[in-house]
């Protein structure tokens, strides 16, 4: 049987280098394509005897399935191409920091395509985002919600793709409107029940932590989540990889892998 061939779009950054790390632990699958951005200082350079390029049809052409971990206009640009593309290639996507803009477009161009989309591809954190899910569900009408999150010194979108959408999975547990507020804005008033409370911090070489706390009188509830290796994220995406190929068209997440 032959292996599932891996193209990775930003295979220069700490995703892309861990990702082209770990796959030499999985059987079925292997390095096929390499891609940059255009003008990228890493342009021609060689992993594995494999050619850094900015050719996007080429990295299409190449890949039965492409892991993506760039930048929203990035990510868009491969969505489009892969739409016109002759080949079924398959996605799977760690982008963070969309415009509302950006996720329409988003959910547009993956009509009809094979993508799995997660912001966070830890199994530990999407069994968060359901154990949150389910807490919302039964303590949104008699709790405050608080969101923290704690990530390293070089991250740049705030609060990271994984607090947002844990953010998602309350308001979808709640079946009400909730609204989010930013702790780090000057908020001279007494919060409302309906809001949901973002607290970011940027320090050291913090993996990644997330917390999300149900305040009520008496007692809380505090469901935390702490990576302490960033392998954690690269196996998630090889393995959402393999099982992406298998799958029909459509937009998937993590969590349609352990369901």
């Amino acid at each position: 049987m032959s292996k599932i061939k891996l193209g990775v779009f930003g295979p220069s950054g700490r995703m892309g280098q861990d990702i082209v790390k770990q796959i030499t632990h999985f059987d079925g699958i292997e390095l096929s394509a390499l891609c940059e951005k255009e003008n990228h200082t890493s342009i021609n350079e060689r992993i594995n005897d494999i050619k850094i390029d900015s050719d996007l049809k080429n990295l299409i052409k190449n890949s039965d399935v492409i892991i993506d971990f760039t930048n929203p206009k990035a990510t868009l640009s491969l969505l489009a191409e892969i739409k016109i593309s002759d080949k079924n290639t398959a996605l799977v996507t760690g982008t963070t920091g969309f415009s509302k803009e950006d996720e329409i477009k988003f959910s547009e161009l993956c009509d009809g395509l094979k993508v799995l989309r997660s912001f966070n591809m830890s199994l530990g954190v999407n069994m968060l985002k359901t154990l949150v899910n389910f807490s919302s569900k039964n303590l949104s009408e008699i709790s405050d919600i608080e969101i923290l999150e704690y990530h390293h010194n070089r991250k740049r979108d705030v609060p990271s793709g994984t607090a947002l959408s844990l953010f998602d999975s309350i308001k979808d547990g709640a079946g009400s409107e909730k609204n989010i507020v930013y702790r780090t804005e000057d908020n001279d008033r007494i919060r409302k029940r309906n809001e949901v409370g973002f607290s970011s911090i940027r320090g050291g070489d913090v993996v990644g932590e997330h917390s999300v706390f149900f305040f009520m009188d008496g007692e809380r509830i505090e469901l935390t989540h702490k990576a302490s290796d960033r392998k954690i994220f690269s196996v998630g995406a090889l393995n959402a990889s393999i099982w992406l190929c298998k799958k029909k068209p459509g937009l998937y997440s993590i969590l349609d892998m352990i369901e």
